[in-house]
């Protein structure tokens, strides 16, 4: 946690799901009053240990602890469950460690094929249930999440698609039509395979490519995320905004790169959003959890290359100092 806090993180939603090990940590540091980073966990679920059980009762019995309104409070709750469509053959070399996870905290079980995976999709829209889906590795995704609000509609609801790459126009007006949540893998798509993924596409298709702006101007609500790697969330704010390839330094679809301004509310507030808590943080209000960091640069006048260089000098969680470094202020 205090790798985060280096700078400033307060929060953190683990959109690709964790294993019960791991909530277990997390339910363990809480008791013990060592957790200072607010925490919204997504729960991977181990599909194999089900078996073939009937769908319907058995997620409705998760209903209780999975649905929202989520249970939990401001400190830590589970919210949804991670999903996606098939799985690859490392998942199934992965998944026979289980019970244990590993590095990544989340089961490689969670892949189902399409079918059974609308009728679960089907299901938690019935319980109330959010979906987490990571589109980069489940092609076709958004097809079936509009298959499933043609049936129950979506809207409101905060569905999440994450990892995203190539989005057409048309998957953004299903996005829009089923106000879905979208959280981009910048430091994938733009920063470390933008060349490639370019090359793949004709000239006017290459806008495609992680289309911040064109998400941003149809009202989706996007929200920046690290995926752990790099640690700090003022990489993937400097990418969202340079659009720079790590290798030529070129700009990679510059018309769809977002202000600074725009790019801080991505980090800040609509990942709030992303969990239910914008009426609680994400913006300095009064009556907001005093949550809050004193930053080594201001990122709306620091040169652009230095925005991925800010740090933390002081990171306050709920009116609490969580990490400073040693004479700061001095």
């Amino acid at each position: 946690m205090q790798a985060y806090h280096a700078y400033g993180t307060t929060s953190v939603f683990e959109e690709h799901g964790v294993a019960n090990e791991v909530i277990r940590a997390y339910k363990d540091a809480y008791r013990d009053g060592a957790l200072t980073m607010r925490s919204a966990l997504a729960f991977s679920p181990n599909w194999k240990a089900a078996g073939n059980a009937p769908l319907g009762p058995f997620i409705e019995a998760w209903a209780g602890w999975l649905g929202e309104p989520a249970l939990g409070d401001d400190w830590l709750k589970v919210t949804g469950l991670y999903v996606n469509i098939g799985k690859r053959l490392s998942d199934d070399l992965r998944a026979s460690a289980a019970p244990y996870t590993g590095w990544s905290g989340f089961n490689y079980d969670t892949g189902l094929p399409r079918e059974r995976l609308k009728e679960v999709l089907l299901q938690l829209a019935a319980n109330d249930i959010r979906a987490i889906c990571n589109v980069n590795i489940s092609p076709g995704l958004i097809d079936l999440l509009s298959e499933v609000d043609r049936e129950v509609q979506l809207k409101g609801r905060r569905w999440v698609v994450g990892h995203i790459s190539l989005l057409s126009p048309k998957d953004i007006e299903k996005i829009v039509q089923m106000g879905l949540l979208v959280t981009p893998h910048t430091n994938e798509f733009i920063y470390k395979e933008a060349r490639a993924a370019q090359a793949k596409l004709p000239p006017d298709r290459q806008r495609e490519n992680t289309p911040l702006r064109d998400l941003l101007d149809a009202g989706v609500k996007v929200g920046l995320v690290t995926d752990n790697v790099p640690v700090s969330m003022f990489w993937p704010i400097w990418q969202s905004i340079a659009r720079q390839d790590r290798v030529t330094n070129e700009r990679v679809s510059p018309e769809q790169a977002l202000t600074r301004v725009e790019a801080l509310r991505c980090a800040t507030y609509n990942n709030a959003f992303l969990t239910f808590d914008e009426g609680r943080k994400g913006s300095l209000e009064p009556g907001k959890l005093a949550d809050l960091a004193v930053l080594s640069a201001d990122p709306l006048t620091v040169e652009e290359i230095g925005i991925r260089d800010i740090k933390s000098l002081m990171t306050m969680v709920g009116g609490r100092i969580v990490y400073e470094t040693p004479n700061w202020f001095g």
